[in-house]
């Protein structure tokens, strides 16, 4: 309960400063997936049952009532026969079986908690892919804006030019089509925009008109290092939960072997002699064939299944987490060489390119294309920091608070 509080304060923070601001972090976003999350409600849901599980398990077996009476009326000598009985009985477990029973339910907790821890990390590490792609193509977006205003400028010089005397009609067709592919590339990019916000908010719980501009440091990208699997990790967890609440029932299973006790204490009334009688009486039952230890063997060799599929499980993660570092380190490099090499020499380029236009040495083709040049390498640069930021993302699934 204190957990969900920290939770609730936080998205109200989180909210509070998204009202103030206009815009959306992506801790924002988190928070309130967080929140929203239909699919984690269930999972918290599933915890509290199992907890709440373990105050019904391992309780004492209620006692029972017996009545037991014969020969009512009088018999055919006259002479009255009436017999009663009234047995309060109450059965003692033994072996530790109530305790097993705890056990086990306690158990049964970490299982349905770590499936919770787990479920979360997967919705969280789908909200920052979700938010990196909105991001990307607000990028993008901006991009093929400043794109647009300038291919709109450079139809006005050609214009200009052309009325001047000294263009071409050629020049201002060129400029115009260019405006026209801009445009177009614009189209697709502000489709793909509103589907990754589409995406983004149904996972945080808002309406796609009413998610903001995002912020955040798009274009910084950490170190990281291959790693391995912890053994924290809720996925291998959960495997250990698993094979502690099998280790709890095989224990249970062999305490079934133990024999009960049952005691019975109460009153015996003859109407003959007008007697009452206090009566005491103790059962067990004899186990010749104990069941118990059979049981026990088949639920270890479950255990032993277990603990192979936990070392299965283990092998693919440690794989998926290495192929993700391994992307990662290839798409920062990529951004980071786009962004040293590439971008210097295309703005240096279009710079040559645009005073040599208008120092009439160059040719209106060489402008357009040095400017089309320069906006692909930006493009590009985007679209390489989405793909390691998305692979970032991934590697959060791995561990809750990242790496």
């Amino acid at each position: 309960m204190k957990r969900i509080i920290v939770v609730l304060c936080g998205c109200m923070l989180s909210a509070s400063g998204f009202a103030e601001s206009e815009t959306l972090t992506l801790g924002q976003a988190l928070e309130m997936a967080r929140i929203y999350s239909p699919e984690l409600r269930a999972a918290r849901l599933q915890t509290q049952t199992a907890e709440r599980a373990v105050s019904a398990a391992g309780r004492w077996k209620n006692p029972s009532l017996n009545f037991k009476a014969e020969g009512f009326g009088w018999d055919l000598d006259g002479v009255r026969q009436t017999e009663s009985e009234v047995m309060l009985e109450q059965t003692f477990e033994r072996g530790g079986k109530r305790k097993y029973d705890r056990a086990v339910a306690e158990k049964t907790i970490g299982v349905a908690f770590q499936a919770e821890v787990e479920k979360e990390m997967v919705l969280l590490a789908e909200v920052r892919l979700a938010f990196i792609d909105v991001f990307a193509q607000q990028e993008i977006g901006k991009v093929r804006t400043e794109q647009e205003q300038l291919g709109l400028a450079f139809v006005e010089v050609a214009k200009r030019k052309q009325h001047a005397g000294g263009g071409s009609e050629l020049e201002v067709i060129q400029a115009e089509l260019m405006l026209e592919e801009i445009l177009l590339s614009q189209t697709c990019c502000f489709g793909d925009l509103k589907a990754a916000r589409v995406q983004l908010a149904s996972l945080i719980g808002i309406a796609e008109a009413t998610v903001p501009e995002l912020v955040g440091a798009y274009y910084d990208l950490e170190s990281l290092n291959d790693s391995e699997i912890m053994d924290s990790h809720p996925a291998l967890q959960q495997m250990d939960n698993r094979i502690d609440v099998m280790h709890a029932m095989a224990a249970r299973a062999k305490a079934r072997d133990a024999t009960d006790i049952t005691l019975a204490a109460g009153y015996k009334y003859e109407a003959a002699e007008n007697v009452n009688t206090f009566v005491v009486s103790a059962s067990i039952p004899l186990n010749f064939v104990q069941a118990g230890k059979a049981e026990q063997g088949s639920i270890l060799k479950g255990v032993d299944a277990l603990q192979a599929g936990r070392q299965e499980i283990s092998r693919k993660l440690q794989q998926e987490l290495s192929m993700l570092i391994a992307i990662y380190s290839g798409a920062k490099v990529e951004a980071e060489m786009t962004r040293d090499k590439l971008m210097p020499k295309a703005e240096q380029a279009y710079e040559l390119s645009r005073a040599g236009y208008d120092a009439g040495r160059f040719s209106w083709f060489e402008l357009i294309n040095a400017q089309h040049h320069l906006t692909s390498i930006r493009v590009r640069q985007i679209e390489a920091l989405r793909d390691a930021h998305e692979a970032r993302a991934e590697v959060y699934k791995f561990m809750k608070e990242g790496m």
